[in-house]
């Protein structure tokens, strides 16, 4: 390519494309990253933001000497900080170390070969398709869509059509979000029948009383949901993104379920050894990312958001995800008004009673502090707890309290509510006719539409548990799933092998009537 200006090489590599799945995936991820410039800012700074973490809690916790703080005459940090610190770590310390630092050198090998990725689809915007960095955040998918199908037309012949037939130099807009959305497309099949078990693997009473949902569980974390990816996804598909063929025969169905629960063995085992690096990480950038969000509101301690598990479940086939995004924000502000239309009264009682305590408490402390100014920094009201600690608290106690307490003057009308948020997430069991005003909805939906600090409380837990949900719940799905991949993969001229929901065979899987207007709202189907 020596020699060639920047279209000729743009041309060159769109030629080239040997896994038109993986070129396309590049595609979207840098039109949704709205360009190379904000992409390499935002790795950038997300590289730097983990480098920070592993640095920052190293010397926090092992090169500060906490019990000397409180002795007379320190006055500088200087003085309570372990000299040459890291050569006095603990083997077990010293490992949590060098594995962050091994982690955190991949991780900038990795960000320099995306360098030339980016560049690779730098020219491709900006030579073949004519789209300059700067309109990326304003142009839309649709006609980018357009751009892309000119180009197939005009050049035809590629290193993967090339080698097949003439139909394959086809590709339009549903060919294009098959490709992208190839993978995703089984996932949210296998979340819609509900062949997962993703319950904590306890004692029946015990389940029934920690997690009481029914069904097979309705707890996902991006822990749970990265390792899903990888056990089934990473099985089904060979490293160019086609399914392996071998699933859709039955006679190695024998095989592939064995196959299966040995690698979800293997995952559950891996992810038991690395707990504690997890946990450790987990806990300390959860720590300096939400800090500054809950003390300077602490009433958005109650802010709700859709959880992993909600999103699989709204998620349409080949809807990609910035589309899906967009169809989720819309439906918040209603979700938060029909979440709060069944107000917990006790819960109300006991939070104006704690809001009434720590504004009572606040208010002398704020109007002592007025009177004498010195009270603020200098008097202690409890041993080394001065005035303006306690403000800190009550002041946050009472934020939080009045967070949680309802307006009195609000209208009640949860059916009309439900149904806009229907309407955006186009999620309604059978068993939610004409019970939409019911408390059992309610309770239903507000698991789906979680606390955002149940959400990290579960993704910590999540940690913890995942090893032995992978180790005794999901292997005994490994029958069910493979014969899923068998009964419904499919091949499509042009595109290979899918998920037979995505090229939405009504008369198979669902009702024509039921989705009318199928690239405009999408559908779900029947199981």
């Amino acid at each position: 390519m020596r020699g060639l200006d920047n279209y000729e090489r743009a041309l060159w590599n769109w030629v080239n494309v040997y896994n038109l799945d993986a070129f396309l995936q590049e595609v979207y991820y840098y039109y949704q990253g709205k360009g190379i410039w904000c992409i390499a800012l935002s790795r950038g700074l997300n590289l730097l933001t983990v480098g920070f973490v592993i640095g920052f809690s190293t010397f926090l916790l092992g090169c500060v000497d906490y019990s000397r703080i409180r002795h007379e005459g320190i006055t500088r940090l200087s003085e309570v900080v372990v000299d040459r610190c890291v050569s006095r770590f603990s083997g077990f310390t010293f490992l949590f170390v060098m594995l962050f630092t091994a982690f955190y050198v991949w991780r900038i090998a990795m960000f320099i070969l995306n360098i030339f990725h980016l560049m690779d689809m730098y020219r491709f915007y900006t030579y073949l398709l004519r789209i300059p960095d700067e309109d990326i955040q304003t142009i839309s998918w649709p006609e980018v869509v357009r751009r892309i199908t000119a180009i197939r037309e005009e050049n035809p012949v590629t290193a993967l059509s090339s080698k097949t037939t003439a139909t394959t130099a086809k590709l339009d807009a549903h060919d294009i979000a098959n490709r992208i959305m190839r993978q995703e497309n089984y996932l949210i099949a296998l979340f819609n029948k509900e062949l997962l078990d993703l319950r904590v693997p306890l004692p029946r009473v015990l389940r029934r009383f920690i997690t009481p949902e029914e069904g097979k569980g309705r707890i996902l974390t991006r822990a749970l949901e990265w390792n899903l990816r990888f056990c089934l996804m990473e099985y089904l598909f060979d490293p160019s993104g086609k399914v392996r063929k071998v699933f859709t025969k039955s006679k190695n169905r024998a095989v592939l379920i064995e196959g299966l629960r040995r690698r979800l063995v293997f995952m559950g085992i891996l992810n038991a050894i690395f707990m504690p690096f997890i946990v450790l990480y987990l806990v300390m950038y959860s720590f300096f990312r939400y800090f500054e969000e809950y003390h300077k509101n602490p009433s958005s301690i109650g802010s709700r958001r859709y959880t992993p598990f909600a999103e699989w479940k709204f998620r349409e086939f080949n809807e990609l995800p910035h589309f899906f995004k967009t169809r989720l924000d819309e439906s918040y502000p209603t979700a938060n008004v029909y979440i709060a239309q069944f107000p917990n009264e006790k819960m109300t009682i006991v939070m104006r009673f704690v809001a009434f305590i720590a504004g009572s408490f606040a208010a002398v402390l704020l109007l002592a502090s007025v009177l004498d100014p010195d009270l603020f920094l200098h008097f202690e009201v409890t041993p080394h707890r001065t005035v303006l600690f306690y403000l800190g608290v009550f002041g946050s106690v009472l934020a939080a309290a009045r967070g949680m307490i309802p307006e009195e003057h609000r209208v009640f009308d949860t059916e009309m509510l439900m149904t806009e948020v229907i309407h955006h997430t186009h999620y309604m069991p059978d068993h939610w006719k004409d019970q939409l005003h019911s408390k059992k909805v309610h309770t239903e939906f507000g698991e789906l539409f979680g606390m955002k600090v149940m959400t990290y409380v579960h993704e910590l837990i999540s940690v913890i548990v995942t090893p032995f949900i992978l180790w005794f719940s999901l292997p005994d799905c490994a029958p069910a799933i493979i014969d899923f991949f068998r009964e419904f993969t499919v091949h499509v001229d042009g595109l290979g092998y899918v998920c037979s929901f995505a090229v939405f065979d009504f008369q198979r899987h669902g009702n024509v009537k039921v989705c009318p207007d199928l690239y405009h709202d999408g559908c779900h189907f029947a199981n």
